[in-house]
């Protein structure tokens, strides 16, 4: 019998379509300029107020350092993270600003000479190329900006970055959404400047025809119309007759501004931003920001996931800290807020102390405390309180069960029994 050779391959056999061979520059890295869009972001107020406020969205919320082992709260290790790292400016922060501009996040782990994690440093997108495999998978990473010092660029290994991709469908770099976001503030730019134009060049000034008038009256008008010029209280006097006409029409402003505020919105809309929260007021006079904030907070929802994963299974690992988890809590207030209120619906059906808790930290929300509910005693018993903590109602309680139908109408009566005083009657 022949033998059998088995090979294992530990990684993908999906090449990349637009792989090529080569050590030294990138294989993975988009063929457009991300310097001119984001030159182009920082001139825009609605891209780079957007992008702000998204960020801040992110950030409004609160996260939780667990015990991988007990799945406990950690305030200890947070503290340390936070000391020694600035864990939510620097790294939180940073990342969930760099993945919405360039949907690519590279975390840089220094190390000391005993190997352990010295310090943390999100990396500027910009200048980071992967040098990856021909199915994707990162080989090293190498920096676009070469060192004044040794006049080479600097190089890491793959156990010192975490790279993170938003939004990504293969295992190149993840698609950026600057291109699309560079295009239309592209024709932006087009416009503004266009608009800029026909104001400096005073296109809109109006046009003078003298009718009948000689060589003398024309210049007696000039510079009668230049001495004046900046006094507009000042009469306008010319002798004959004059026809004035108006050099553009301003009206085509209106239809400038129009397609500004299309741009506007396909802007928004890129970056996942209700106007609202762009400080651009609905003028629909409908009250639709439920909606809008619910659309919001499932794109902040989906960042703060991918976020989690990363950290949790890629940089805590690198960094000797696989006992270490990442969880956020509640994107705002408003959620927490529901988070409670389904909370109570959810004791009102039966629910166990136990799960009530489960359903919390499902939620992101987490406590230090070792007991989180007080005991009740049960509805049949008569005692629903014993004098510690706040009461809660019951739903199950006889005092909050409705009537039987037709409880109402048996009280009221069906009429008969009625009397008619003899001045209610109606006389013929």
């Amino acid at each position: 019998m022949a033998n059998k050779k088995y090979i294992k391959r530990a990684n993908s056999k999906d090449n990349l379509r637009s792989f090529s061979n080569n050590k030294d520059q990138a294989t993975v890295f988009p063929d457009f300029s991300f310097q001119s869009v984001i030159n182009m972001i920082n001139n825009d107020p609605v891209a780079r107020g957007a992008i702000n406020q998204y960020v801040a969205k992110c950030m409004e919320g609160n996260y939780n350092i667990l015990n991988r082992k007990t799945l406990k709260k950690d305030e200890k290790q947070k503290l340390i993270f936070e000391e020694k790292y600035k864990f939510r400016r620097d790294i939180v922060r940073k990342t969930i600003l760099l993945g919405k501009l360039f949907n690519n996040v590279f975390i840089e782990i220094i190390r000391d000479s005993d190997n352990k994690t010295k310090d943390l440093n999100v990396l500027d997108s910009l200048n980071i190329e992967p040098i990856t495999f021909e199915n994707g998978d990162p080989k090293k990473y190498k920096s676009r900006q070469y060192s004044q010092s040794t006049g080479k660029p600097a190089e890491w290994d793959v156990k010192d970055i975490t790279w993170i991709k938003f939004g990504d469908r293969s295992v190149g770099f993840a698609p950026v959404d600057l291109r699309a976001l560079w295009e239309n503030l592209l024709i932006k730019d087009w416009i503004k400047r266009y608009s800029g134009w026909l104001w400096k060049t005073g296109q809109y000034r109006i046009f003078y025809n003298p009718v009948n008038a000689n060589d003398k009256n024309i210049q007696d008008f000039l510079a009668y119309n230049r001495r004046h010029e900046s006094n507009f209280q000042a009469p306008m006097i010319l002798s004959g007759e004059m026809q004035t006409k108006v050099l553009r029409d301003m009206k085509e402003q209106e239809s400038l501004e129009m397609f500004l505020k299309y741009l506007d919105n396909q802007t928004l809309i890129l970056l996942r931003m209700p106007p609202s929260d762009a400080g651009i007021p609905d003028a629909s006079g409908r009250s639709n920001s439920d909606a809008q904030t619910n659309n919001l907070n499932t794109s902040v929802t989906d960042m703060k996931q991918i976020i989690e994963d990363s950290i949790n299974f890629d940089l805590f690992p690198k960094m000797s800290k696989a006992n270490t988890l990442l969880r956020f809590g509640p994107n705002d207030r408003f959620q927490a807020q529901m988070v409670w209120d389904n909370l109570m619906k959810f004791k009102g059906v039966g629910a166990t102390r136990e799960a009530m808790q489960e359903f919390l930290e499902m939620q992101g929300i987490y406590f230090t405390a070792d007991k989180l509910f007080e005991e009740f005693e049960d509805p049949s018993s008569g005692n629903m309180h014993d004098g510690k903590g706040a009461q809660l109602q019951d739903d199950t309680a006889p005092s909050r069960q409705g009537k039987v139908a037709g409880t109402a109408n048996k009280k009221i009566g069906t009429g008969e029994q009625a009397s008619t005083r003899s001045n209610q009657l109606r006389k013929e």
